[in-house]
């Protein structure tokens, strides 16, 4: 007797790498289990519904972005796994995304390590997910002692007058690469520098997008593959009758994809950027505060104080965060063992290297990469 493999309905848009990846995350789940029949629509359905009337499945991965939405899920009877950022009143579906604070907090670190004390939001945030997304960025702000400024321009004309008025030099993060490429577009109609009198970091990293915008838009990168993977193992148990031990996956981003967009420094200080050069350039190898003093001529104590002032981090801490990154990025993307990668990011010994990681990210390296590369049958 032939097996009947589950008939699964994909309901995202397929416009966005981060969709295309995070189906390429479901196929390869699918792949590795039982195989699935997946039903997908190239369309967006936030205007829309796409799903056959004559449709037979047994189970749906969705953005569950609006209450039109959830209404004909909930009409299908079938368990669903929501994507989405986007918290729709009353959706109790089981839901994996990115977490808005991690994200919040890597724009954060990118704009403040580079001397930038004038924040700005750019999206349109009369969107419920956008706005959601908007005030994880407030409230990581206002925990550093910082403002942010908020912006939905309605039309290029109104960017382009906000953009004139605002406090210079200013960092602004958007919603996703478009709203970064008209902030970069709107700017070089005005002949305002992108990045020294405006920086730009998007919210993800699309390398068609990003790499379009002139000069090239720096963003996050989130790893939708593991999205996609996780969701098809949350998925794959509720179809099978099991129980799920909770409602939200919230994943980690990797990095921020550094590009000319905010490769600047709103430092005014001679001294302190020809530290933070030395930094950027060498933190891999094993240095400490005394090679920076040695090729940067005032007094330890003098830099010290300087470099604190203009960047909020004092040169070892931004020694370390710089260290902490490349680990993220080696642990998430690579299967070097723990000491390989001590090592390579210029940590003294592993010992020191766990502690520094735990302290700065919140979890272990062990358990940042496990939670990376967690499987279905964890």
């Amino acid at each position: 007797m032939d097996t009947i493999n589950p008939r699964v309905g994909v309901l995202l848009e397929t416009d966005t790498a981060w969709a295309r990846h995070l189906i390429e995350g479901i196929i390869l789940y699918s792949r590795s289990h039982s195989p699935w029949d997946l039903y997908l629509d190239p369309l967006p359905i936030d205007s829309s519904w796409h799903i056959p009337g004559d449709w037979k499945g047994d189970g749906i991965i969705a953005r569950v972005s609006s209450p039109y939405v959830l209404n004909n899920l909930r009409s299908l009877g079938l368990p669903v796994v929501n994507v989405s950022g986007n918290q729709v009143e009353g959706c109790d579906y089981p839901r994996v995304m990115t977490s808005p604070s991690s994200q919040a907090e890597l724009a954060y670190d990118a704009f403040r390590s580079r001397g930038f004390e004038q924040f700005a939001y750019v999206g349109p945030v009369n969107h419920a997910h956008v706005q959601q997304h908007c005030d994880a960025y407030k409230q990581c702000l206002e925990q550093h002692g910082y403002e942010l400024m908020v912006h939905q321009p309605q039309s290029s004309d109104a960017l382009k007058q906000w953009l004139r008025s605002a406090p210079k030099p200013m960092a602004v993060f958007c919603w996703g690469s478009h709203w970064g490429g008209r902030i970069i577009n709107a700017c070089a109609a005005d002949k305002i520098s992108v990045p020294h009198d405006v920086a730009v970091l998007g919210s993800n990293y699309d390398e068609i997008y990003n790499e379009a915008s002139f000069p090239p838009q720096a963003g996050i990168e989130m790893n939708p593959r593991h999205i996609g993977e996780l969701a098809a193992s949350v998925l794959d148990r509720l179809m099978k009758g099991q129980e799920v031990e909770k409602l939200e996956w919230f994943l980690e981003p990797v990095k921020v994809v550094e590009k000319p967009s905010i490769d600047t420094f709103a430092v005014a200080d001679e001294r302190v950027r020809q530290a933070i050069d030395f930094l950027n350039q060498n933190a891999l190898n094993p240095i400490s505060v005394d090679d920076v003093v040695e090729v940067v001529p005032i007094p330890r104590r003098t830099l010290e104080r300087r470099f604190r002032k203009c960047t909020g981090h004092s040169i070892r801490d931004y020694t370390r965060q710089l260290r902490v990154n490349h680990a993220r990025e080696l642990l998430a993307n690579t299967d070097q063992t723990m000491v390989a990668i001590s090592d390579e990011c210029g940590f003294s010994s592993y010992n020191y290297f766990n502690r520094v990681f735990k302290q700065m990210v919140g979890v272990s390296p062990s358990r940042y990469r496990r939670d990376w590369k967690e499987s279905a049958n964890r």
